[in-house]
């Protein structure tokens, strides 16, 4: 409890910034979905780039396999590490060499997200389930790029934290990210066990 009371008070602290990334990002799948209704193409070649890592030999396939077969656990552990990993490559770490790095990432995805996602084609049906599923995922991601937003304002603006230098201030940045990371992980945990759920035995009946 201690762990969430401290992600939280980051949270509270800069509770505009996280506002306006929620916003924006869900803005963004949205604008996304809206884009691929009036350009098919879009969703189309977007799409076709997701089956070829998936039919790649490598762990996407493995995932694929998965969910495949249904073996759900196996689906939720391959979902949540695999989720968990794209968050720190591609949205934190990213973010300790270059601040804010990160954040653009995330903001590509939820565009990439939108056009995947979007309610077009036979397959419609399927987003009724499946958003929920973008929801929680796409707070793990929200989170993970307040996370760099935070890291980087105490590395580049140390005072304002109380920090002597920006080395102090990079430091405590890496310590917030850490104690975000606790909301990451159960955003992704809760997202992996409900998309497994979903696709396994939910989306089959739509």
């Amino acid at each position: 409890m201690a762990l969430l009371h401290e992600a939280f008070s980051i949270i509270k602290e800069h509770k505009k910034a996280y506002i306006v990334l929620n916003v924006v990002f869900y803005g963004l799948v949205l604008i996304g979905m809206v884009a691929a209704a009036f350009i098919p193409e879009l969703r189309t070649h977007t799409n076709l780039g997701v089956a070829q890592s998936l039919s790649q030999p490598g762990l996407m396939a493995v995932v694929k396999e998965a969910y495949g077969n249904g073996h759900l656990l196996t689906a939720i552990g391959l979902t949540f590490a695999v989720n968990l990993a794209v968050a720190l490559c591609q949205t934190t770490l990213p973010s300790f060499v270059i601040p804010f790095a990160g954040m653009l990432v995330t903001l590509c995805r939820a565009v990439l997200w939108g056009f995947i996602f979007s309610p077009i084609g036979a397959d419609r049906a399927t987003l009724i389930p499946h958003s929920l599923t973008l929801l929680i995922e796409g707070q793990a991601y929200v989170l993970a790029a307040f996370s760099a937003y935070v890291q980087g304002r105490m590395f580049l603006w140390p005072s304002r934290y109380g920090r002597a230098s920006r080395w102090a201030g990079y430091k405590a940045g890496v310590s917030s990210t850490a104690r975000l990371y606790v909301l990451v992980t159960l955003a992704l945990l809760v997202g992996a066990i409900y998309e497994a759920i979903e696709v396994i035995y939910l989306m089959p009946r739509f």
